[in-house]
């Protein structure tokens, strides 16, 4: 009789699937163990019986000469890969992976992606000529978007149940405490086999996605006969439940051989890394990831001998888990209320058929007896309870990823030591030190490991000093591993970053603070190649408040950041473009405006006005300002952004004082309340203190307010006190004592000014800093 594996058909992450597993392998007790996945990871396999391996943790798999093309394969302590591992290293038996190689499988990924790329640009090409979509195009469109059925759902159909989850669930997951693994495994394979013939009949998986799989079964079968021949004992395969029936096809080896003969490969790198059951994961975007990984770990203490308790105790445990979550969010969480919540989960597992009870029950439970129906109490804990926020450890033996090691040579350079109390330092820039820590913690954040964040108001300007707060998480290491797929340096992938980040970038604006980023953290690569995105999307943009929002940031840079080698030349030739496009279209750009984009709209033209005045183009701001005064003469501009133009002649000193009060008098005499009150509003904000040294600005609103009627006055006051919000209680004061002593005249100043050379000479430097004519 022909010898055949053992195979163990599983659920990725499935408590109930390891529990099974553990109990098979005791039971058959293999000469060897074969894993689904990636061979180049059999070299990690020794280190996963340390005793500094805490899962979750991720075997990650990247290209040598490009680290963004990636994959992680990650393990829970509940996963059955991971329980295989063990069971193997504990009993000193031959383990190793079976899966297609990740060479194969990321080349293929790649060829993939540049394939539907350049069928994505035929396609925009033909459009663009006017010619029909090709044939190949609509094959390539119509065969990534066939729908696969999920063969668990015909199982669940079959036998009565709503979905494939809650029938895998119910009968494997949380019915796992069984004296036959063997039998059950063997139910499994007859299952999954006949639902997968179902599926291939239906036609639910397109010509690629049978392709790819029978390549991956090729691989395995082939790994299979090679242990069937090297052991004489029995041989035990953990795989997904869905590949069984393509292992257990007879197919010859010229046959496997054949269809995976002259697949592209890469070189490829692998690495431990850790993971944290958010990425674990289905929220994550985890294709193989499981609803709630804090509940699969609650079933697994119960399967793994962790804990010998029955249903009572496993409902109790988790029902005095969610009280005592609820009480750290302030809530109302009894004990008496967590046994109520216990009994109620057992009582609705056994009216539903359950020997204990499921997630939903313990859900409904907790909804009804600790939350008293409050769907808002429960989802305050959802992440904590359902998803959990365990982070995985590293052996301190087990070889360091690339951008581990180079993370921690960073620490060393830098003297920065990760530690999760916060801590402030103050960073001198002009010093090699203070620019090296500034540089390695603007990095960091460009890849997403927020160490550091900047709390000094000016430190975001590039001034001389940067005040940083530190605070270490452990989930950063986690985010260290994730941003490996962008180089093999902290360099190497806060640039690749910046740059992908950039092609995606929805507006200038983004675009901007990207090239800002860049530069603050010494890419000059990245940021160049965000300086021309940058002006490409300007040329297209029609946004003008995207563009003023992208000027502020840049003009900081070229007016503060000299403590950093900077391009200069092309960052000031940006900013004239993106300056001439703004006052090219400022006018007509700001008719017609809803009241989000008009608010939108005044913060930006704050921002690049005074931008605009520290960057001291003398072309740009006479331009500016003739659009100023154009604005406040065109009656189709919105209302505030006519009160700030105003106001900003007025400030300048454009504008003498009858040329303001004609211009006040025309935008609020005969309007309604609300449009005066919106004029008025954007006409003296943040004014407080120019109100109580401006007389004549001063007395110009308060004549306004005494000429108003009685019922325009009193629809004015709502508007008057928002206009008024952001004066401090002693501005309020001042102001009221300004305007009872009434209006005084100012007394000619009779005394000649000493010639002061010194201060003459300062002057233009002193007008250029507060934004005024030189």
């Amino acid at each position: 009789m022909k010898r055949k594996a053992h195979l163990f058909g599983i659920r990725h992450h499935g408590p109930g699937s390891a529990a099974l597993l553990k109990g098979a392998l005791d039971a058959l007790d293999p000469a060897c163990v074969l894993i689904e996945g990636s061979p180049e990871g059999d070299d990690l396999i020794q280190y996963a019986g340390l005793a500094g391996m805490n899962p979750p943790l991720a075997m990650l798999f990247y290209a040598t000469d490009e680290a963004a093309n990636a994959v992680f394969a990650p393990f829970a302590e509940f996963s059955p890969e991971w329980v295989a591992m063990q069971w193997a290293l504990t009993h000193k038996r031959p383990v190793r992976f079976i899966d297609w190689p990740a060479s194969v499988s990321l080349a293929l990924g790649k060829l993939a992606r540049e394939e539907a790329l350049a069928a994505f640009q035929k396609k925009l090409e033909e459009e663009e000529a006017g010619a029909e979509t090709s044939a190949n195009t609509e094959a390539v469109v119509s065969d990534s978007s066939s729908v696969r059925l999920d063969p668990l759902d015909l199982l669940a159909e079959a036998a009565g149940h709503s979905d494939g989850e809650s029938f895998w669930n119910g009968l494997i997951e949380q019915g796992a405490d069984s004296q036959s693994p063997l039998e059950i495994f063997a139910a499994i394979e007859t299952a999954m086999t006949e639902a997968r013939q179902h599926q291939a009949d239906a036609g639910g998986m397109s010509e690629t996605e049978w392709l790819r799989e029978n390549r991956r079964e090729a691989f395995m079968r082939g790994h299979i006969r090679d242990a069937l021949k090297t052991y004489e004992g029995e041989v035990a395969a953990v795989v997904g439940a869905w590949h069984i029936g393509g292992l257990r096809a007879e197919t010859t080896v010229a046959e496997d051989r054949s269809i995976i003969r002259d697949l592209p490969k890469i070189k490829v790198e692998a690495t431990w890394a850790p993971w944290s059951d958010g990425r674990l994961s289905y929220a994550s975007g985890y294709g193989a990831g499981v609803i709630s990984p804090g509940w699969y770990r609650h079933l697994w203490g119960l399967y793994s001998g962790e804990r010998r308790e029955g249903p009572e105790a496993f409902a109790a445990i988790w029902q005095a888990r969610t009280a005592a979550l609820l009480r750290q969010e302030g809530f109302d969480a009894s004990t008496a209320s967590a046994i109520e919540a216990a009994r109620l989960a057992l009582g609705l597992a056994s009216m539903r058929g359950l020997s204990v009870p499921g997630l939903a029950e313990m859900r409904d439970a907790s909804l009804s007896s600790l939350c008293h129906g409050d769907h808002v109490q429960l989802a305050m804990i959802e992440r904590q309870l359902y998803i959990g926020d365990r982070i995985g450890e590293i052996d301190a033996a087990v070889p360091q990823m690339p951008l581990a090691r180079d993370f921690e040579a960073w620490c060393r350079k830098t003297r920065l030591k990760p530690d999760e109390a916060a801590n402030d330092i103050k960073l001198d820039l002009r010093s090699e030190a203070g620019l090296l820590k500034s540089t390695f913690l603007h990095r960091l954040n460009l890849i997403g490991v927020h160490w550091g964040r900047l709390i000094d108001a000016e430190a975001g300007r590039g001034t001389y000093r940067e005040i940083w707060k530190l605070v270490w998480s452990p989930d950063m290491s986690v985010g260290l591993a994730e941003a490996l797929v962008w180089g093999l340096t902290i360099e190497q992938a806060a640039g690749a970053a910046t740059i992908d980040r950039g092609r995606k970038a929805d507006d200038v604006a983004q675009l901007s603070d990207l090239v800002r980023g860049a530069l603050v953290a010494d890419l000059p690569d990245a940021a160049s190649a965000c300086i021309d995105l940058l002006q490409a999307a300007a040329v297209q943009s029609s946004d003008i408040t995207d563009l003023m929002n992208a000027v502020a940031p840049l003009v900081r840079i070229v007016r503060y950041g000299t403590a950093r080698k900077l391009p200069e030349p092309e960052l000031r030739a940006l900013i004239n473009a993106l300056s001439a496009e703004v006052n090219a279209g400022i006018r007509i750009g700001s008719r017609q405006l809803d009241d989000d984009a008009t608010s939108k709209r005044m913060m930006a033209m704050r921002a690049y006005d005074e931008a605009l005045g520290l960057f001291a183009d003398v072309a740009l701001l006479e331009e500016w300002r003739r659009q100023l005064a154009l604005i406040v003469d065109d009656d189709q501009v919105v209302t505030p952004v006519v009160g700030f133009s105003l106001r900003r002649l007025h400030d300048l000193g454009l504008w003498d004082e009858t040329q303001i009060a004609a211009a006040f008098s025309r935008k609020i005499i005969g309007e309604t309340a609300a449009k005066a009150g919106a004029f008025v509003e954007a006409f003296i904000a943040g004014a407080a203190e120019v109100l109580i040294q401006d007389q004549a600005l001063l007395f110009l609103i308060d004549e306004w307010l005494c000429g108003l009627d009685e019922e325009v006055f009193v629809e004015s006051l709502p508007l008057l006190r928002r206009a008024l919000s952001g004066f401090d209680l002693i501005g309020r004061k001042r102001i009221m004592e300004r305007i009872a002593g009434g209006r005084t005249e100012r007394p000619v100043a009779m005394e000649t000014t000493e010639h002061n050379p010194a201060f003459e000479r300062a002057l233009p430097l002193l007008k250029q800093i507060l934004g005024m004519d030189a």
